[in-house]
């Protein structure tokens, strides 16, 4: 997969409720409008921390982050951030350097990370580089060799893959430390369920399940009646982001049953049963609100009809008494 196919993906990822994908977005550049050196962290699809050369200090971009690991490991972490920053910005000047770049504004990025499967326990690595957003060397983690995309990198490959103590220090990382960090993180901070709530649009419409603050964006949502999953007369809404690195997705049921307290709606782990006094309708406050609309109305209706009642019988009365007033014969 090409490096900027893959960090256009890395954003729309899609992992299963066993997946767990620990990447960092390495940037090192000569430009004066930007750090020279920037990484950024994701497990899944949530940004964790940033790094930047300019205020060198590692910042967690949720609380439960920095929770996550004590100051030992924070520091740690911090501290492989700016090992990089001193290997990749050396390994631009050569780069520059083999390539005749010297005057020039340029870029080198690194993708890198590994995929987690806490079921099977399977470690899948990946290490990409790109040279101004271009295809330019990966490592090969089956036979531990750098290999070249571009006939430029040729020179980069030559000079890592001769360095026994780079390879060595990446084997350890990928097939150990890796996995690690993201068992340090946890499996609850990972998986979020968010919040669940009820509405209707208007009565003997279908029931929708709102679901906000969940993540990752394909964790399941679903609906069960008396603990079994129910599949028809089911229509699941897309999922869209929620502004803060987590999603919110719709899921509606529409059934004839009167008694509601049967069905539940389901996202991961979590549960909400549904009830008369969770649902809301959509232009009201509560349930009661529209519940009671109704004999409102219809006592404003008897009140106006006898209002009009009483009108016409008293005009009647009048003139009657008016006809047969002798007084008004001449």
């Amino acid at each position: 997969m090409e490096l900027r196919l893959a960090l256009c993906l890395l954003f729309c990822y899609a992992t299963s409720a066993e997946k767990y994908v620990l990447t960092t977005l390495h940037t090192v550049t000569k430009s004066s409008c930007h750090p020279e050196f920037t990484a950024v962290s994701f497990v899944n699809e949530r940004q964790i921390t940033r790094f930047d050369s300019e205020n060198k200090t590692l910042t967690p971009i949720h609380a439960w982050v920095r929770e996550a690991l004590n100051d030992h490991y924070w520091d740690v972490y911090k501290q492989t951030q700016m090992s990089e920053y001193a290997r990749l910005r050396e390994e631009l000047n050569e780069t520059m350097k083999s390539l005749g770049h010297i005057k020039d504004v340029h870029t080198f990025q690194r993708r890198s990370g590994c995929e987690w499967d806490d079921k099977t326990f399977h470690v899948k690595g990946f290490d990409e580089y790109g040279y101004d957003g271009e295809d330019f060397i990966s490592l090969d983690l089956n036979r531990m060799k750098y290999v070249p995309h571009t006939p430029l990198a040729n020179t980069t490959a030559e000079r890592w893959n001769s360095n026994i103590t780079l390879l060595e220090s990446q084997k350890q990382y990928y097939n150990t430390e890796c996995v690690n960090w993201l068992k340090r993180f946890g499996r609850t901070n990972l998986e979020q369920t968010g919040n669940i709530s009820f509405y209707q649009k208007k009565p003997f419409t279908p029931v929708i399940c709102h679901v906000s603050g969940f993540c990752p964006s394909a964790l399941k949502i679903s609906w069960r009646k008396d603990g079994t999953e129910i599949k028809k007369n089911i229509s699941l809404g897309d999922v869209l982001p929620d502004g803060d690195g987590t999603y919110l997705r719709d899921i509606s049921i529409f059934s004839d049953e009167l008694n509601i307290s049967h069905f539940t709606c389901v996202v991961g782990d979590s549960s909400r049963d549904l009830s008369r006094n969770s649902l809301r309708f959509e232009n009201s406050n509560s349930p009661s609100d529209t519940q009671s609309a109704l004999p409102i109305a219809i006592l404003c209706s008897i009140a106006i009809f006898i209002g009009t009642i009483v009108c016409v019988v008293g005009l009647v009365c009048y003139c009657k008494k008016n006809r047969s007033d002798p007084s008004d014969v001449y």
